[in-house]
């Protein structure tokens, strides 16, 4: 008889101001906890850091090894990668970032750091660099791994540096679309375009739930610039339930901000 999976961790999440990383709401927010595809915000983070490292550009081509392409299981969220094409490190970014392709995590994890070990260790090195005490990367796609853990607060602090340190990525996380030779597939991030919303990042495993890491931007009365607030829900039983709850939580924050601006 099989046995039972573990039992997922009580729903985790936390908004906070990307710019100051002043926490406007959490809850459960340091449970460490399988985090699926929202890995892939560190596999950005560190394939940006690899590039402006080196001097290499986003327009280098990668040739597609068939173990990336292979190793993807049927159920894993794929760009439709193909063994023996080459494709711009550009492209691969946004199949990871739009469509949270699997295939192209390990596709840019060999290119960049030579293999998944050596791009995980570039991954953990940048978590301690950014100060994210409840997270070890095991895993540069997010399938469900042992010892693979973020939380909440880890994630929305890595949004808000990648955020921060590379803002073009919001011109991939905005999109709603991603077609790649014969594959289609939409932006599972039903928020886009939600007064202000243009990313970040959807995630899902059973063993981590439903997850997003949302982020919107929005003018606010006595606020002198635009503000930019990020949301992280993590283990949600549906997304419906996920979505609704970024949602409630956006909207609260944008309140507490505006109201914080009148008082001040």
């Amino acid at each position: 008889m099989p046995s039972s999976p573990p039992a997922r961790a009580p729903l985790s999440s936390i908004t906070l101001d990307a710019a100051t990383r002043a926490v406007i709401h959490q809850h459960n927010a340091d449970i460490a906890r399988q985090p699926a595809s929202l890995t892939k915000l560190m596999t950005a983070y560190a394939a940006y850091a690899c590039i402006g490292a080196s001097g290499r550009s986003w327009d280098e081509t990668v040739t597609i090894a068939a173990d990336d392409v292979h190793a993807v299981a049927d159920d894993e969220t794929r760009m439709g990668l193909v063994p023996g094409e080459t494709v711009t490190l550009g492209r691969l970014l946004e199949g990871l970032m739009i469509v949270s392709g699997n295939d192209a995590a390990l596709a840019i994890a060999r290119h960049l750091g030579g293999s998944q070990p050596a791009f995980l260790e570039c991954m953990n090195h940048h978590a301690r660099l950014l100060g994210l005490r409840d997270t070890w990367f095991a895993s540069v796609s997010g399938i469900t791994t042992p010892q693979h853990a973020s939380s909440a607060r880890d994630v929305a602090v890595l949004a808000a540096a990648l955020l921060a340190d590379h803002p073009q990525v919001l011109a991939i996380t905005a999109q709603r679309a991603f077609a790649h030779g014969s594959f289609r597939r939409n932006n599972q991030n039903a928020l886009l375009g939600d007064d202000g919303v243009d990313g970040l990042k959807t995630g899902y495993t059973q063993a981590a739930g439903f997850c997003l890491a949302a982020t919107a931007c929005r003018v606010l009365p006595g606020q002198a610039q635009p503000v930019r607030l990020i949301t992280v829900v993590l283990g949600s039983d549906s997304r419906e339930a996920r979505d609704a709850r970024v949602r409630e939580q956006l909207a609260a924050g944008f309140v507490a901000r505006a109201g914080s601006a009148l008082e001040a």
